[in-house]
């Protein structure tokens, strides 16, 4: 089980690093935006928030199926 365990975790660090790239892109999307010269990236800021949100969500799962693994379910 320590390993199953072990690969889950792992697991969970891949996609917080998914998720660091993209917190960062979003930044830089934002940080390029320019109203006054009709600069707009909504669509891709849109697309990364769903990827962040997706990725969130993949994190929460493996952490959950890491307790119930400890806990017997």
């Amino acid at each position: 089980m320590k390993e199953e365990i072990a690969a889950v975790e792992a697991e969970i660090a891949q996609f917080e690093k998914e998720r660091d790239a993209c917190l960062a892109s979003i930044k830089a999307l934002r940080a390029e935006e320019d109203p006054a010269a009709g600069v707009f990236r909504n669509t891709e800021i849109h697309a990364a928030q769903q990827e962040k949100l997706r990725l969130d969500f993949e994190i929460q799962y493996r952490k959950n199926r890491i307790n119930r693994m400890r806990f017997g379910m």
